[in-house]
């Protein structure tokens, strides 16, 4: 059996295999051989120019790109940097070796995100997105001088430098600045909104500032008593309100919603607003109109309430009741040039 199986081999097969060795390894040595030329004669200067010449075009024959999103800009966070965070972080589809959890107070729900040097392919519209997280070491000597000149956090007073890298065919580019960068905003915008805890803001009137506090209102719209009927109508609104806000934009309105809530005490106008609150996600302004010296005040004090918020104006009837007699008063008082709120 061996030597039939031997004389199937020809020694034209054996020359041929004997040919290949040879000439492979002749291109090793050549190799070796010019690499060590390289090392010894050329200059150092040379070298790396021939280097980053055959990197260059490499990469020009590569249909692939590579975004480099850095922690921070200047010394801002990057909120580019941020949003990808979060939200690589919520995909339940990721296939990763390593995870980091946080919470902090303002959070309701644990912050999952990616661990350093892992990988995370998204898909966007039917095309495939790879993030990778970079996490370089700095020392101690480097995070001090120049670059604490120049105001960058990226490198000065931290020890370790953060950046995602995203990867994509680079026939995607433009879908990437103009759908998906937007799309990945607003997500992670989303997203932390649903973690975090909602507060109730009480204004100040002497020291000109709000008082916050968690709201901690356990009431929700599964337990609320209030009719079924009117209760799906107010969530269909509310969510039609959340999910309107391009079409608000599109017809050249204002996004906001109002709601009058009317009744003796002790019929659930508080518990109302805080299920819708908690269904939204958004903080309480509480507003108290007696308190408000004029609309200089209130315009001011409008501005200085953040977007996605509950505005509640407390016993509006009697606000408007003390309106109108100051008014009254100061119709009989022409000399007094202040005007009544």
């Amino acid at each position: 059996m061996a030597d039939e199986k031997a004389a199937l081999i020809s020694p034209q097969t054996v020359a041929n295999a004997k040919l290949i060795v040879s000439t492979a390894a002749s291109l090793a040595a050549s190799a070796v051989l010019i690499r060590a030329i390289v090392n010894d004669f050329l200059p150092s200067q040379f070298h790396t120019y021939l280097t980053s010449r055959f990197h260059s075009l490499s990469r020009r024959f590569s249909f692939q790109l590579t975004i480099v999103v850095e922690e921070f800009q200047g010394f801002a966070i990057n909120q580019v940097f941020e949003a990808a965070e979060i939200y690589l972080g919520s995909l339940s589809n990721i296939s990763v070796q390593r995870i980091r959890v946080g919470k902090t107070e303002n959070e309701m729900d644990l912050a999952v995100s990616v661990d350093s040097n892992e990988e995370v392919v998204d898909v966007f519209e039917g095309k495939k997105f790879k993030w990778k997280l970079i996490t370089t070491q700095v020392e101690a000597s480097s995070r001090s001088g120049r670059n604490q000149e120049m105001g960058d956090l990226n490198s000065s007073l931290r020890s370790e430098v953060r950046s995602f890298e995203l990867t994509f065919n680079k026939k995607h580019k433009e879908k990437v600045f103009k759908s998906y960068f937007p799309y990945l905003l607003e997500r992670a915008k989303a997203i932390r909104e649903q973690r975090k805890t909602v507060k109730i803001h009480n204004f100040n009137p002497w020291e000109w500032c709000y008082q916050s506090f968690n709201l901690n209102h356990p009431m929700n719209f599964d337990t609320i008593a209030v009719d079924s009927e009117l209760k799906r109508e107010l969530l269909e609104d509310l969510d039609n309100f959340i999910n309107g806000k391009d079409y608000y934009k599109k017809i050249g309105k204002v996004w906001k919603r109002g709601y009058l809530l009317y009744g003796p005490p002790g019929t659930g106008k508080t518990s109302l607003i805080a299920a819708m609150a908690n269904h939204l996600k958004f903080d309480i302004y509480d507003l108290d109109l007696n308190n408000i010296q004029g609309n200089t005040q209130l315009k001011n004090m409008l501005l200085s309430i953040s977007s996605r918020s509950i505005i509640v104006i407390e016993d509006i009837d009697c606000s408007i009741k003390l309106q109108n007699r100051d008014s009254e008063d100061q119709a009989q008082n022409e000399g007094n040039s202040n005007k009544g709120f």
